[in-house]
């Protein structure tokens, strides 16, 4: 099967896709905390702060989209993990949007130095500042859950959950144009 610059163009563009809600709510998450500066500073990467590192550089250093981390940490590392998910709760019309925040801190750097506050503790402040009751994809999202706890006997850890109830997939990009659909896609109206 051959590869073309098509078929890659396909696959980014469900960035865009209006029915691709855990795609593009994520664009949006990393959009969110990349800009801004108090999260950047009190993940305290020292490496990407004597660089001058742009914030970009902090993804998939200290900000993933997804609840993984290397498997050997030889430096002290503070990590904001999230990913999204979605529940069919209400029937056919309206689901329940999730955001999940893993928050891991090492326990040598437990403790903020210009605020004295615990860093996860702090991380989790200025996530729910920038998330809580904030619009996304035409909902509010509003923190539900906010625990703290510990991986092993190297990373503090915060959790928190946010959801918002919306619209459940009434949308199918069909040709690069969003349609509205009523049980058969092939009966899709134009948006």
């Amino acid at each position: 099967m051959e590869w073309t610059p098509e078929d890659t163009e396909y696959l980014r563009d469900f960035r865009k896709h209006l029915d691709s809600d855990n795609i593009k709510l994520k664009q949006q998450i990393k959009q969110k905390l990349l800009s801004d500066k108090y999260l950047i500073h009190v993940l305290n990467n020292k490496e990407l702060e004597e660089s001058d590192a742009e914030p970009a550089d902090y993804f998939d250093v200290n900000i993933r989209e997804y609840y993984m981390l290397p498997e050997t940490q030889t430096d002290v590392q503070n990590f904001v993990c999230y990913e999204t998910s979605t529940d069919m709760r209400y029937g056919s019309t309206m689901k329940i949007q999730q955001i999940i925040f893993y928050i891991l801190c090492d326990d040598k750097n437990a403790i903020d130095k210009d605020t004295g506050l615990a860093r996860h503790d702090l991380l989790a402040a200025i996530i729910q500042n920038l998330f809580n009751y904030d619009r996304f994809l035409g909902g509010r999202f509003q923190l539900i859950s906010d625990k703290p706890s510990v991986t092993d006997t190297h990373y503090l850890t915060r959790t928190l959950i946010f959801i918002q109830n919306t619209d459940n997939s009434l949308v199918k990009t069909i040709g690069g144009k969003p349609k509205i659909v009523n049980k058969d896609y092939s009966e899709a109206t134009q948006v």
